[in-house]
């Protein structure tokens, strides 16, 4: 419009017109320090939330519609946006949707820093105030079970914690959102994160496992056994990881590569009895007993408290049993020796499980399952004073359970 009437005017009226504009532009600069400065006064001095809130929104309205100010006195408004927003924040921190406050106050802290302003350390040392606030509404959700929002939020505390004013690598949180990513069944997400954690700290076994879960769930077989190979070298005594690599092997079904891992487990580290336990799990899983009962023995001989060791050694003599329980129940009742043959085989084999199930009751006397065992087999060797010890122990578990 006013070029239009620029047009017809005369020199001098031109020049009046550029004075006036001069004149409004002063007014409305001087404006908005004026309304800077009262939400500062609002809060500084009166400690008036709702004052500072409604000065602060004026300036910032108009500075959105094009108002602009000298670095120094933007500094100044950002600065107090984001510590009005942030004890805005901090004053509604129950309401459900005061995290957009806490949101405005990190975005203008943020914004100064970037400045290298008259205010920008003071905003920068408030921004990590906010990523703390952040992290704690993201476990919040957590706890809740809102996943989504807890891995949109620890990214957000992440992503502030990594900005140029604080320069922190926050681990913590990168953990944090890779638990979330899984649990939203973002496998991709959770993977992205876990190999970035690993590459900053590849000896931390959690990394690994959290790469090795997403990848598992994510069905891709050869990111999973590289993932696999690499935390072994990474963090050869993890029991996760070892057991991760076994599952692995068990699934595929190559009993040849699973035995050749475990052999080179056990050889790196010949005195760990977990190891030990999971060669003879895996040799029971194929059928060799002898070999599967040796390493049960060489885990008890590395821990004589070994509860699982022995629980399983016990296992390897009862699995035999069902077979020919199974066959002496077949039998008529006119095939007497054949029954007393199986007889005498099953409680040969309840014989010989009994010393490990007594060791397993040994250990945790408060085992129910072994109690229960050792009941039935007590009874069947014809030891009926010990299985009703053990069936007084059933009863009284039973009870505190």
């Amino acid at each position: 419009m006013f070029i239009n009437l620029a047009i017809n005017l005369n020199h001098e009226n031109m020049k009046k017109i550029i004075l006036v504009l001069s004149i409004m532009l002063v007014f409305n600069l001087k404006a908005q320090k004026m309304e800077i400065t009262s939400a500062v006064i609002a809060l500084d001095k009166h400690n008036d939330l709702e004052s500072a809130v409604k000065w602060i929104d004026i300036a910032d309205t108009k500075i959105n519609n094009g108002a602009s100010l000298k670095p120094k006195f933007l500094s100044k408004f950002n600065h107090y946006k984001g510590l009005i927003y942030l004890k805005r924040y901090q004053k509604n921190i129950e309401s459900a949707d005061s995290f957009g406050f806490l949101n405005i106050a990190t975005s203008s802290f943020i914004e100064d820093s970037k400045m290298d302003a008259s205010f920008s350390k003071k905003s920068a040392a408030q921004l990590k105030n906010c990523a703390y606030f952040i992290q704690d509404r993201a476990y919040n959700d957590y706890e809740s079970k809102n996943y989504q929002s807890a891995l949109e939020k620890f990214s957000l505390a992440i992503s502030v914690n990594s900005s140029p004013s604080i320069q922190k690598v926050d681990t913590f949180n990168m953990y944090n959102a890779s638990l979330m990513a899984y649990q939203c069944e973002k496998y991709d997400e959770s993977a992205i994160w876990s190999k970035s954690l690993i590459e900053l700290d590849p000896t931390d076994e959690r990394f690994h496992k959290r790469l090795i879960d997403a990848y598992d769930k994510m069905g891709k077989s050869d990111l999973l056994i590289e993932a696999i190979k690499s935390a072994r070298k990474s963090v050869p005594k993890s029991k996760d990881i070892i057991f991760s690599e076994v599952n692995f092997y068990l699934s595929s079904g190559d009993n040849e590569l699973l035995l050749e891992s475990l052999d080179n487990a056990v050889k790196s580290d010949p005195d760990n009895p977990i190891l030990h336990l999971v060669l003879g799990n895996t040799y029971n899983q194929i059928g060799n007993f002898e070999k599967s009962k040796s390493s049960f023995e060489n885990a008890i001989s590395l821990d004589p408290k070994y509860f699982d060791a022995y629980n399983n050694l016990a296992s390897l003599y009862l699995d035999q049993t069902i077979d020919l329980i199974e066959k002496k129940n077949a039998l008529s009742y006119k095939q007497k020796t054949q029954f007393e043959k199986y007889k005498n085989q099953i409680n040969s084999l309840y014989s010989k499980a009994l010393p490990h199930l007594e060791k397993c009751l040994e250990i945790d006397s408060n085992n129910l399952s072994i109690v229960t065992a050792l009941k039935e087999i007590y009874y069947k060797l014809d030891m009926a004073q010990k299985s009703v010890e053990m069936k007084k122990l059933q009863d009284s578990l039973t009870q505190k359970n």
